[in-house]
C-alpha cells in the first residue's frame, strides 16, 4: 500500500469513482462482520485479559462504524452532498490501528492468570494515572484523592504478582507511573504479529497530520480540488488506501475473535450480518419491528 504514495504523497496510481466503491464495499462489508460478530460474543464469562479485549473489539468497532457514516457515497447516512477529505476518516483510521495491537495483545496474553492479571492491573493502572492527570478540571479534590488511593491499592496489587516482580527494573518503574497501558512493548508487539514497521509507522504518521490541523492538511490545497472537500483523485486515492488498510486489520480482528469464540463464525454474513442499531437492511427482524413501530408511535 505504501507504494502507491510518492514523497510529495501524490497517489501514483489513479483510482476512479467505481475503484472507490469497490473498497467501500470491502470495508462496509468487514465492519457488518465484525459488529455481528462482537454483538454474539457479548456477555461471556472469560479470562481477565481475554475479558477486557472484548471491551476494545467493542471501541474498533464503534469507530469502524463512524468512519463507515463519515465515508462519501456511504449507505450508513442521509445527506445532501459528501465531503471527500482524508481527515473525514483519519481519526477513526488510527484507532482502529492502534486498537488491534491492543486487541491482539490481550487476546494473545499468556493464559496463566497470574501473568493474566498482571496485564489488567497494568492497564487499571494506566486508566487511574490518566484520570488523576486529566480531569482536575472537572472532578472534586475528593475524588481525586480517591483515584490516587486506587493508585497505590493497584501499584500493591502489581508489585504481589510474581510475573511483574520478575520483570525488569526500568520496565516496571515505567509501568508503577503508569507511563504505558501495554507491558510489551510496541515495537515487540508489531514485530510479533508480522505488521511490517515501516508500513506501520507511515500509515501512523500519515493518518496523524490528518487528524490535526497540520502542514499535510493546507500546504497544498487546490482550487476546487484536493483538501477542499470536492471529489478529486488525491483525495479518492488517499480514501482509497486508507480504506484497504482498515478493513485488513477489521478483518484480522474479526478471524482472531472467532478463533477465540468459534461459534460467534455463523455470524459472519458479509454485507448482510445482523446487528442492531444499524442501518436497516442489517437490523434482525425483531430490532426492524420494533423500528416500524416506534415511528408509528
Amino acid at each position: 500500500m505504501i507504494e502507491n504514495i510518492e514523497a510529495d504523497e501524490t497517489p501514483k496510481v489513479r483510482f476512479s469513482s467505481e475503484d472507490y466503491r469497490e473498497r467501500l464495499l470491502e470495508f462496509d462489508a468487514a465492519v457488518c462482520e465484525a459488529i455481528a460478530v462482537g454483538q454474539a460474543c457479548a456477555e461471556r464469562l472469560e479470562a481477565p485479559a481475554i475479558s477486557y479485549s472484548t471491551y476494545v473489539f467493542a471501541r474498533i468497532c464503534a469507530h469502524a462504524q463512524a468512519m463507515m457514516c463519515a465515508a462519501p457515497k456511504s449507505r450508513w447516512a442521509k445527506r445532501e452532498f459528501d465531503i471527500w477529505d482524508v481527515s473525514t476518516v483519519a481519526s477513526h483510521a488510527r484507532s482502529i490501528l492502534e486498537g488491534y495491537l491492543l486487541f491482539r495483545y490481550l487476546t494473545d496474553a499468556p493464559d496463566d492468570l497470574d501473568t493474566q492479571c498482571a496485564y489488567v492491573q497494568v492497564m487499571n493502572l494506566y486508566d487511574c494515572m490518566k484520570r488523576i492527570k486529566i480531569l482536575p478540571h472537572v472532578l472534586s479534590g475528593e475524588e481525586i484523592e480517591g483515584l490516587q488511593e486506587q493508585a497505590k491499592e493497584i501499584t500493591a496489587r502489581l508489585e504481589g504478582i510474581k510475573y511483574f516482580s520478575n520483570l525488569d527494573p526500568k520496565l516496571k518503574k515505567d509501568l508503577l507511573s503508569g507511563k504505558f497501558l501495554m507491558i510489551t512493548p510496541q515495537k515487540d508487539l508489531i514485530a510479533n504479529l508480522e505488521i511490517d514497521q515501516a508500513e506501520f509507522d507511515f500509515f501512523w504518521n500519515y493518518l496523524s497530520q490528518y487528524t490535526h490541523v497540520l502542514s499535510f492538511t493546507f500546504y497544498r490545497i487546490e482550487p476546487n480540488g484536493r483538501g477542499t472537500g470536492l471529489e478529486n483523485d488525491f483525495d479518492r486515492g488517499a480514501l482509497c488506501m486508507v480504506m484497504d488498510f482498515c478493513t485488513n486489520f477489521l478483518v484480522a480482528a474479526v478471524d482472531r475473535l472467532v478463533e477465540i469464540f468459534p461459534e460467534a463464525a455463523d455470524s459472519r454474513k458479509g454485507i448482510n450480518s445482523k446487528f442492531s442499531p444499524g442501518p436497516s437492511k442489517n437490523l434482525p427482524r425483531q430490532a426492524k419491528r420494533d423500528r416500524k413501530k416506534r415511528r408509528w408511535s
